[in-house]
């Protein structure tokens, strides 16, 4: 999700502001331009900081839970590790991603989708 920001900001000013509103949420960096910000160890939102936007995508919150992911896709073919996914993970990812993208919005202004 594209979140359009009015004013600058850096991945480290988010992180500060997105630990103080969700204080119940963990913040980890994976890299220096992205925040993972995970609820559990299966909802989690990827943040990233571009010029101009802010994008917040859904994700598994470790890069073990989503080499899993990947690999279950490989090996047992793409259909059944997709409908499982889309039936067991998605929507709390989705709920996360949704938070952290409206909570953005409201603090540093602008639309997106």
């Amino acid at each position: 999700m594209k979140v359009i920001i009015n004013q600058p900001v850096t991945i480290d000013q988010l992180r500060e502001k997105i630990a103080q509103q969700f204080p119940n949420y963990k913040c980890t960096m994976r890299n220096k331009q992205m925040l993972v910000v995970s609820k559990s160890s299966t909802a989690a939102a990827i943040v990233m900081v571009r010029s101009g936007k802010v994008i917040v995508n859904e994700a598994f919150a470790t890069i073990g839970g989503q080499m899993l992911f990947t690999l279950c896709c490989v090996l047992l073919g793409f259909l059944i590790p997709l409908i499982i996914y889309f039936a067991a993970f998605f929507p709390a990812q989705k709920a996360v991603r949704t938070e952290i993208a409206e909570y953005v919005r409201s603090q540093y202004g602008g639309g997106g989708q």
